[in-house]
């Protein structure tokens, strides 16, 4: 049971991963704890995702109070038959301040009482490692598929598609216009270091004063940057990648931000190299992971992209006429992320023990979590943390 907003809320990771269940994984969706101990799939397995709208208070405040009660409430569950799996797409809240004590104690309860966690590359496995005890399990990742019955474009999207297209050198962001992507520097980095290229950034935007300061670069940009603050729907967001010479992929690392140089889940990438897209995007470790068999231009974090931009537009002149590139359909990596929760489920509810099963020496099986594999990919954990202290 993945405890999500999804469908009310058309979240495109659980749409996939919807879509793309195998028969044998009975995945089902609920939006709060409390209506499991009812739920006639019990015992089974609580899949957490995010986890600060599950520790807020009435006011929807997150509080060290509600980060405590819910892990009161996991435990209970558990006690009750019930296992938990987190899958961590972030550590702790990215949108917003800095983190919150609430946080903390929240993403460090649920790594001391989790049966398994999830995570999508190798290198969060390995920091994730240091803070758990439980098995963890890299399913790999996947971007947005191409849908098998595509719908016809809105007229909107056609004219984006055809300003990458019309550009000597297309470069596109896609998604949330959130301030963790850095995007007014981005900007300014990229009409500093290009002559020629131009910037298409499309995504929703609910931060006024995010949406400002982009306004005014843009007006500066001598028409090569344009914004698009609407979401694209999914099933057409391949059609801007098929267009676009690049993907620009810009994360933050200051300040709050800084987790991302130790856990972070880069869904733009992963989309980017399901559409076949060369990536621009900073040196942080899962994008290094995650790029490492395909064209990338990836730059230190701190520095931002002008550099790159500006060497991925130099060589794109070089290379002269683009070559029309098929993007891939994006289902591939699904099966193996879907077939990963489905070994998860089928081992921690097995038909006897639930924790039976044999050790294995991968990072895609679940060994036995009361004992140690003798030769773990994913380094021993050294830290307890099953309190709600603060690193």
């Amino acid at each position: 049971m993945a405890v999500t907003d999804y469908p009310a809320w058309p979240s495109p990771y659980f749409a996939e991963l919807h879509r793309n269940a195998p028969p044998g994984l009975p995945l089902g969706f609920v939006s709060t704890l409390d209506a499991l101990p009812e739920h006639p799939a019990q015992p089974g397995v609580i899949n957490l995702h995010r986890l600060k709208r599950l520790c807020r208070d009435p006011d929807g405040q997150r509080t060290l109070t509600a980060a405590k009660a819910l892990l009161e409430q996991l435990q209970a569950l558990r006690d009750g038959g019930w296992r938990i799996a987190w899958t961590v797409h972030n550590l702790l809240p990215i949108d917003g301040g800095a983190p919150r004590e609430a946080d903390w104690c929240a993403a460090l309860g649920v790594l001391g009482i989790a049966d398994a966690v999830l995570t999508h590359t190798r290198s969060d496995a390995l920091h994730l490692a240091r803070l758990t005890k439980a098995p963890i399990v890299v399913a790999g990742w996947a971007g947005l598929s191409v849908p098998k019955s595509v719908p016809p474009a809105s007229e909107p999207v056609r004219a984006l598609v055809r300003r990458l297209r019309d550009a000597p050198f297309s470069v596109l962001v896609v998604g949330n216009l959130v301030p963790y992507k850095g995007l007014p520097a981005v900007v300014k980095a990229f009409t500093a270091h290009t002559r020629r290229a131009h910037l298409l950034i499309t995504g929703p935007c609910r931060d006024d004063a995010l949406a400002a300061d982009l306004a005014a670069v843009v007006v500066t940009s001598g028409g090569r940057v344009h914004v698009h603050p609407e979401r694209i729907p999914p099933e057409h967001v391949h059609r801007l990648y098929q267009a676009a010479d690049a993907a620009l992929c810009p994360y933050r690392v200051d300040g709050s931000w800084e987790v991302f140089t130790r856990v972070l889940y880069p869904g733009s990438v992963s989309t980017a190299l399901a559409f076949c897209t060369p990536v621009v995007a900073p040196d942080l470790p899962a994008i290094a992971e995650m790029t490492a068999n395909s064209p990338a231009w990836l730059y230190p974090p701190g520095e931002g992209p002008g550099r790159v931009l500006a060497a991925a537009e130099n060589a794109s002149r070089q290379a002269g006429p683009r070559a029309r590139r098929s993007p891939g359909d994006g289902t591939a990596g699904w099966r193996l992320v879907t077939a990963t929760y489905q070994r998860i489920f089928e081992q921690l509810i097995g038909p006897n023990d639930p924790f039976s099963g044999p050790d294995s020496d991968t990072v895609t099986n679940l060994p036995d979590p009361r004992h140690r594999i003798s030769r773990p990919l994913v380094p021993p954990p050294h830290k307890e943390t099953s309190s709600c202290s603060i690193p």
